[in-house]
């Protein structure tokens, strides 16, 4: 993959941007389903609104967080446990794997008539 250029390099970033598009909007749908199917009918536009608006706020802060991230971890090339940016992919497998269990039951509000 390293010897690639030319059209095989840019078909391979096109490939690869359309697979992150596409996991995109699969993840934005999918969160929006659970959403939804786990607050009642009346009270679906006030989730919607709070999920946007954290989601604002975190797309905002998230840049200067992961610059943080990324400069302490460049402080700690030496380390013992986890060192440099084997701490960064630590820290973001841990977020995901948080995300997933977060999907399962206790955490996943069901409603009445799905049980």
């Amino acid at each position: 993959m390293t010897h690639l250029s030319g059209i095989r390099l840019g078909l391979a970033l096109y490939i690869a941007a359309m697979i992150k598009s596409v996991l995109a909007i699969t993840r934005v749908s999918g969160t929006s389903l659970l959403q939804n199917n786990a607050v009642p009918q009346g009270q679906r536009g006030a989730a919607n609104g709070i999920a946007t608006t954290l989601m604002s706020l975190f797309k905002s802060v998230a840049p200067a967080g992961a610059g943080v991230l990324f400069s302490w971890a460049q402080k700690r090339q030496h380390a013992a446990f986890f060192p440099g940016d084997q701490m960064v992919f630590l820290l973001l497998n841990v977020t995901e794997v948080l995300g997933l269990l977060l999907t399962f039951k206790p955490f996943l509000a069901v409603p009445q008539h799905y049980k």
